[in-house]
């Protein structure tokens, strides 16, 4: 009743690869009146290929065994700002994903494969899940979020006390993080951007 499952490197059944192509940008710039910028962009594509691994393992199914994501795009970027005179800092973050990968996974039953197929499923499977749609061709839409924080430090003496007020989310974005894959219920949000949150904190130095 006890099974040994043996774990080996995937070169030793037969050539697989997995790489990514793309290029990163990233940059940084003072600019005048206490401005400070700075951000990147990253954008590229995942390319897997497993066929020959397949073939040696006796695996009949060649679906999907290559695939070429889409190119995808990140922005990132933040900027600092103090006010002058009321010596107020002023903080905005700025991220642009790519959305969620969508896949379409039917549970085809073993009466239905089984006429197509001309025997039933291995293993005495009842079930078993097909994709519809190639890994990496279709995605949510993009899920951007801005953050602001606004600060003000008060010294006293040899203290110092530091108050912040920051707000995630600040335009209340609400764009779909996940979703689920399975067909019977396929595209129904699983979780999104969580809501707009202000938060009150503060730090005294002594």
């Amino acid at each position: 009743g006890q099974v040994d499952n043996y774990i080996s490197l995937s070169d030793d059944f037969g050539k697989r690869i997995e790489h990514w192509n793309g290029v990163d940008v990233t940059a940084s710039a003072r600019l005048s009146g206490n401005v400070r910028v700075q951000g990147g962009v990253s954008t590229g594509r995942t390319s897997t290929d497993d066929c020959d691994l397949r073939a040696n393992l006796d695996n009949p199914s060649q679906l999907y065994c290559h695939v070429d994501t889409k190119f995808l795009t990140q922005v990132k970027g933040l900027g600092p700002f103090v006010i002058p005179k009321i010596a107020v800092q002023v903080a905005a973050t700025l991220q642009s994903l790519a959305g969620p990968n969508i896949t379409a996974d039917f549970t085809a039953l073993n009466a239905l494969v089984q006429p197509s197929l001309g025997r039933p499923l291995s293993g005495g499977a009842a079930n078993v899940s097909v994709g519809l749609i190639s890994p990496g061709e279709m995605y949510g839409d993009r899920m951007t979020q801005v953050d602001l924080r606004i600060g003000k430090a008060f010294r006293f003496g040899k203290a110092r006390t530091q108050l912040n007020f920051d707000l995630f989310n600040l335009f209340n974005a609400n764009p779909v993080l996940s979703v689920n894959n399975n067909y019977a219920v396929w595209l129904v949000p699983t979780a999104i951007l969580e809501a707009r949150l202000f938060k009150i904190s503060g730090q005294f130095d002594f």
